[in-house]
């Protein structure tokens, strides 16, 4: 047993060496990056939102797949309805819709995965679904004409590609915007993030990365419990999807299309995506980036979930309030 343990003794002290530093990591790690307040904690949660807002009416909307919240201004001061959906979070985007709502527009702040009726995870999402709620909207707004879609992250991947299959979406703006359809969020299995008639709209899958590095640097931060950083990946993966049936075609949009992103997007390359949809379409396009702004304005720092975001809470801030602004400037000319 001597002999064995003569043999054994420094591989077992090189083990405990590197868990115990991996221990000391993750702890200095957990205080190290704090998760930074957000306004709603439990996006997923149908109840962490407001029943009403000063001269909103805020209905809950539970019809089959079409789950969210139906903001009716008291004083309705455009034409049309507003849709807003949130990003891989799963929540509705209840900050835009809140605010278009207060200045005149009718809303539907929508969720579309984890609700009843719904896909429980973000992965292979009927694209149909997003029909059904313009449908619910020209069944109770006001008017739905015109059709808006807000998205932000994967929502704006979503908003995206629905002009390719629903000919009433009018106009567009997009929050960090993606212009490729990427691989489902649940990493069992390798499918799409949307279907249409049941079958995986064409996707990049994050093994399609070439270099090997960025994966390797994603699982030893996991490992130690620091933020994640995903946009190597994400880069590395759309590289070789360039002009193929997973590019988004914003070609079928009628309307106006407005893109919002952040130079120091450090989740997925926003700024550079609304770059190449720009130069695809640059007729009625408008872009704005905001070089030392994050993946989500509205995050004070630069990660949030385990991952990093990108920017500061200042630089996010100043692009909130700005991008703020230019919504409401540009929803207000679309829909008088």
């Amino acid at each position: 047993m001597r002999g064995v343990w003569k043999v054994l003794r420094w591989p077992v002290a090189f083990l405990v060496v590197v868990v115990l530093a991996v221990v000391l990591a993750r702890v200095v790690n957990h205080y190290r990056y704090p998760e930074p307040d957000v306004t709603y904690a439990e996006p997923a949660d149908p109840a962490s939102y407001p029943a009403g807002l000063p001269g909103v009416t805020v209905t809950p909307i539970a019809d089959g797949p079409v789950r969210g919240f139906h903001l009716r201004p008291d004083d309705i001061r455009h034409d049309g309805v507003v849709l807003t959906w949130g990003g891989s979070e799963g929540g509705p985007d209840f900050e835009h819709a809140e605010l278009l709502a207060l200045e005149g527009h009718e809303v539907l702040s929508l969720f579309y995965f984890g609700q009843p009726g719904q896909p429980g995870t973000l992965d292979r999402v009927p694209v149909e679904n997003a029909s059904l709620a313009i449908d619910w909207a020209e069944s109770h707004a006001e008017s739905a004409d015109p059709v808006t879609v807000v998205g932000t992250s994967k929502g704006a991947e979503l908003a995206a590609l629905l002009p390719t299959y629903e000919p009433r979406v009018d106009n567009l703006v997009l929050f960090a915007p993606m212009d490729h359809v990427m691989q489902g969020m649940d990493q069992r299995d390798v499918v799409s993030s949307w279907t249409v008639d049941g079958q995986d709209v064409p996707f990049v899958a994050y093994s399609d990365a070439a270099e090997r590095g960025p994966v390797l640097r994603l699982a030893v931060s996991t490992l130690l419990g620091a933020p994640i950083h995903l946009r190597p990946v994400f880069e590395g993966a759309i590289a070789g999807h360039e002009g193929d049936d997973a590019r988004i075609d914003l070609a079928p949009l009628p309307g106006e299309l407005l893109m919002f992103a952040g130079g120091d997007d450090q989740l997925w390359p926003a700024d550079d995506a609304a770059r190449r949809m720009e130069q695809a379409r640059p007729e009625r396009t408008e872009v704005h980036i905001y070089d030392d702004a994050g993946h989500v304005f509205y995050v004070p720092g630069d990660h949030a979930d385990g991952m990093r975001s990108g920017g500061s809470a200042e630089a996010n801030a100043a692009a909130l309030e700005e991008s703020n602004r230019v919504l409401v400037e540009r929803l207000a000319a679309w829909s008088r």
